[in-house]
């Protein structure tokens, strides 16, 4: 997890802005094709990412071809933003952060994905990410239960 990939209590209004600035941040480093954000924008309209955890958040991704080097984005969010729930898509949920994950090998993306899933039974760790504002003590925290 690297500090640089972690926006705190971004504003925005609607997930395009959220997910525009992190794969900005993720073009800027390098790790994505210049196309990145517009295949996360496409998979999420078919796909959506929504998680109505104790704390709702959103795991968005793309295909593995658009991505040079594996990477995690966060977003959390001054005000929360309309995502449409995973697997039940006429359900919004209003995601209070936003991960964008780059996966370069696919085989990755669902250890990763179970690890988020156990992580988001805990309130304390959501609390944790959703109310922090040091970057650089976000990222260790994120290393420590998400790596």
């Amino acid at each position: 997890y690297d500090a640089r990939l972690i926006e705190i209590k971004v504003k925005a209004s609607k997930k395009e802005d959220v997910l525009k600035i992190l794969a900005d941040d993720l073009k800027a480093l390098d790790y994505v094709e210049d196309n990145f954000y517009e295949h996360v924008i496409e998979r999420e309209k078919n796909f959506p990412t929504g998680l109505p955890t104790a704390i709702p958040i959103a795991l968005c991704h793309t295909e593995a071809q658009y991505v040079k080097h594996a990477a995690v984005c966060l977003a959390t969010l001054e005000k929360p933003v309309k995502f449409q729930e995973m697997g039940t898509p006429q359900n919004t949920i209003m995601a209070e952060m936003v991960f964008l994950i780059a996966m370069k090998n696919p085989k990755d993306q669902v250890p990763w994905l179970r690890k988020m899933m156990e992580f988001c039974k805990d309130l304390h760790g959501l609390e944790t990410i959703r109310d922090s504002v040091d970057k650089v003590k976000l990222a260790d925290f994120l290393r420590q239960h998400l790596a």
